[in-house]
């Protein structure tokens, strides 16, 4: 396994774990009518913190095990790996973006109903972590496609 493949393998685990454990606690927080802008803010400020240390952390673990290997320029196969990945990957978040854009009507006349505290920042808490979702099924399909074109490309 190359240490681009590693390097994917890293960025897709760490990516997943990390969102989708913020993703979950925002959106059990939204199930109880509790969630606030702070914690939706220091929820998302202690994700970013961690997938940078998580990433930073493995990517030196990795090229200490084989420097060479991390120190190679990408070839024409890694190139076009990356650039077969992002069709899959565009294709899931424009899919994502117009379900968020669609569902903002009936957050708007659901929202007051439902929830408890200021319904314009819930439905705020609640779009932007939609976009955040996005992104990350994204580049987890990103990172995913080339690993299947590693393995079986």
């Amino acid at each position: 396994m190359t240490f681009r493949e590693k390097s994917l393998w890293v960025s897709m685990i760490a990516s997943a774990a990390i969102w989708g454990s913020y993703l979950f606690d925002v959106g059990s927080l939204l199930a109880h009518g509790t969630v606030s802008a702070a914690q939706a803010y220091g929820g998302f400020t202690r994700s970013v913190i961690l997938l940078v240390v998580v990433q930073v952390a493995a990517t030196i673990v990795l090229a200490t095990m084989a420097p060479s290997d991390a120190n190679a320029p990408e070839d024409m196969r890694d190139k076009e790996f990356a650039a077969s990945a992002a069709l899959p990957a565009y294709t899931l978040l424009s899919l994502v973006i117009v379900v968020a854009m669609l569902a903002i009507p009936l957050l708007v006349q659901v929202a007051p109903r439902y929830i408890t505290g200021d319904p314009a920042m819930v439905i705020a808490i609640v779009l932007g972590n939609a976009m955040l979702l996005a992104l990350v099924i994204a580049h987890v399909t990103y990172c995913a496609a080339q690993i299947h074109r590693y393995r079986h490309g």
